[in-house]
């Protein structure tokens, strides 16, 4: 992905919304890519007023593909939908080289409790670890996401001695193994203080290629300092009267919003950028041997999965 591109959408808000989960900058001017949605004759319309140099991409219906490609238009330029993981390859190839730093730090937060987030953490690691090297730090102190990875990590209060001392080398003897490529810290009966958090995370990053923070609510004051660390942050909500407000904070602007057990488009005002099906068949499934998720709740944990794994390379 690359720091700051430029890349003109001609299209509707779902295009808008996967641009910027890309990290780029839709515009409507000063592009050196345009996005343009051929099944809408505004967005047509639009972009017919381009400068002939600016490399087009094309969001194309499946009957329009026969045409075109015998019109001579590069198949490569044209995809069939506006998902991230889709676009994502097709805008980079086209845009000039300035790769932005690969992140490093996920945080995983939400609106309130019982919406998925240790779920969430734990089945990333268990889809990432297989690509990258991760690492799980339990910022709640609850031990639910160790329980879902099958290990018991040291408690926070073994650790609060070593937050001016902490380094990679402590955290690989500290931490979990439960399986090949996932590291655990953090554990019941009490949350870190932010100085051995903000301790372990910079540790961590050093440590292995993606950290994972399992962060309290977003208006817990560890998941906010969390948000210095991470240029990615998920944000779990309902789709209730009760989550939007607390979803307005400029704070949480540029998270990805994922609707829990719904699949809302939107909740109040922002728009969902995945939604997580209810799928209580696949979590009980898990339940005795705390594997990985599968179904269509698994499938949802797959694409996010992907998507974290482009991002952090």
């Amino acid at each position: 992905m690359i720091s700051s591109a430029r890349v003109a959408v001609f299209g509707g808000d779902e295009l808008r919304a996967s641009v910027r989960a890309l990290g780029f900058d839709p515009v409507t001017d000063g592009a050196v890519v345009a996005l343009v949605d051929t099944r809408s004759d505004d967005a047509l319309r639009e972009a017919a007023a381009l400068p002939p140099g600016i490399a087009r991409v094309g969001l194309v219906a499946e009957s329009e593909r026969p045409l075109l490609a015998a019109l001579g238009i590069d198949a490569s330029r044209l995809v069939q939908s506006a998902e991230p993981a889709v676009l994502g390859p097709v805008l980079t190839a086209l845009i000039p080289s300035e790769p932005r730093p690969a992140t490093r730090v996920v945080v995983v937060t939400s609106v309130r409790g019982g919406v998925g987030r240790t779920l969430l953490a734990a089945n990333l690691a268990h889809r990432i670890c297989a690509k990258l090297p991760v690492c799980v730090i339990d910022a709640t102190g609850s031990g639910a996401v160790s329980w879902w990875l099958g290990c018991a990590p040291r408690p926070w209060a073994e650790l609060e001695g070593l937050a001016e001392e902490l380094s990679p080398d402590h955290l690989a003897v500290l931490a979990e193994n439960p399986r090949t490529g996932i590291h655990v810290l953090g554990a019941a009966p009490h949350a870190p203080s932010a100085a051995i958090l903000s301790a372990t995370v910079r540790a961590a990053t050093s440590l292995d290629d993606l950290v994972i923070v399992d962060a309290p609510t977003i208006g817990d004051h560890l998941a906010r300092a969390m948000r210095v660390f991470a240029p990615r942050v998920l944000v779990l909500a309902y789709d209730d009267p009760w989550s939007a407000p607390a979803l307005a904070a400029d704070l949480w602007d540029d998270a990805w919003l994922l609707a829990s057990q719904s699949r809302a488009s939107s909740i109040g005002t922002r728009s969902v950028f995945r939604a997580l099906p209810r799928d209580e068949s696949a979590v009980a499934a898990a339940l005795g041997s705390r594997a990985a998720i599968r179904g269509a709740l698994g499938k949802a944990y797959d694409d996010l999965a992907e998507l974290l794994v482009l991002d952090a390379t």
